[in-house]
């Protein structure tokens, strides 16, 4: 059951706008900052909590892909939402995925494709359900949730390829298309975007973002990873200093999974959006946590593109970590976040 403290915080988020934030140039901010302000969110602290002082990531497949696993995930049912299970054999490929929408709405023009995280390794279709069906109860077309090949059986370029295959199948029935993600997800949806434009397939609308991963090989000494830049109050400095070390290990594994040829060019915008033409993302939406160990690269994508001319929105919720849409019904952040998206769309 939903208590009145999430109903009231959820309230309080949505009446939250828009703030200037001088090093962030070019780019619309909404901070939607917790009332204890530089805390952790209760349910992550207690996660993270459990990292210790000096986390070591595991280098086994299958510990690693449980680990990738929505854990606590209340059940919510939204009546009146579908939920199809489809085949696309487009360009030659045989790639499965969910059909999400609502009454009156399977043969709107609009359409929302979604490329669910896991760093590339974990994760399927289904994990990302209850978002996803959410979002579809304000959502006036159809939501298509990809299950793409995992690595390392299927190294890059393979699940980008099946993302195309379901887009190229979309664009044969909808004319305005926006591609969505979480996390690698969402690393992988700046990637097609690219491929899909080059290639003639479609032009993407826009990009909806959630704490996306847009660089590979980075220095994990430099700034994109010095979590001394991020505001904590002094008892939790140290679970954050944990989760970013965990998390630099996890950039070194999903890379090492991921690429398996040693020859590929890890900066290629394919696969490091940071690095790509920013003039191709004509409207960006980046929601992040104060504390995801990705934030500060998302925030130098986020200004490469609003200082291109892109149309960036950049929405910051304060207390939280990295895939905080596991959160539905524990976190008012993480519903906030689905109605953020549903503005855009």
């Amino acid at each position: 059951m939903i208590s009145n403290d999430y109903v009231n915080e959820l309230s309080r988020l949505q009446h939250i706008g828009p703030v200037e934030v001088p090093h962030l140039r070019d780019v619309k901010m909404i901070i939607k900052d917790r009332l204890d302000a530089h805390t952790y969110d209760p349910y992550t602290l207690k996660d993270l909590e459990k990292l210790g002082d000096d986390p070591v990531l595991s280098g086994d497949l299958s510990v690693l892909r449980s680990g990738t696993d929505p854990v606590g995930v209340p059940e919510m049912t939204y009546p009146g939402i579908h939920v199809d299970s489809k085949i696309t054999h487009q360009l030659g490929r045989h790639v499965r995925f969910l059909r999400i929408y609502k009454d009156g709405y399977e043969k709107a023009d609009k359409a929302l494709i979604y490329i669910h995280g896991g760093a590339y390794y974990g994760g399927s279709a289904e994990d990302s359900l209850i978002p996803l069906r959410l979002l579809a109860t304000k959502f006036e077309g159809v939501i298509y949730s990809i299950d793409y090949g995992l690595c390392p059986e299927h190294p890059y370029p393979y699940g980008l390829l099946d993302c195309l295959a379901v887009i190229s199948r979309v664009a044969k029935e909808r004319h305005h298309i926006t591609l969505a993600g979480d996390s690698a997800g969402a690393s992988m949806a700046l990637g097609v975007s690219q491929m899909a434009y080059h290639m003639g397939i479609c032009n993407v609308e826009q990009q909806l973002l959630f704490y996306p991963t847009v660089v590979h090989g980075s220095d994990l000494d430099g700034p994109m990873w010095d979590d001394k830049r991020i505001s904590i109050i002094p008892d939790q400095r140290h679970v954050l200093h944990s989760s970013y070390l965990l998390f630099k290990q996890l950039d070194r594994t999903m890379t090492k999974f991921y690429i398996e040829d040693e020859n590929i060019d890890i900066t290629s915008p394919i696969i490091s959006p940071l690095y790509a033409d920013p003039t191709l993302f004509k409207k960006v939406v980046i929601l992040t946590g104060e504390y995801d160990p990705f934030r500060l690269q998302d925030e130098a994508f986020a200004e490469e593109v609003g200082t291109a001319g892109g149309d960036v929105t950049f929405i910051r919720y304060g207390g939280m970590g990295h895939a905080f849409l596991n959160l539905v019904g524990r976190a008012a952040a993480s519903e906030d976040a689905i109605y953020e998206c549903a503005k855009y769309l």
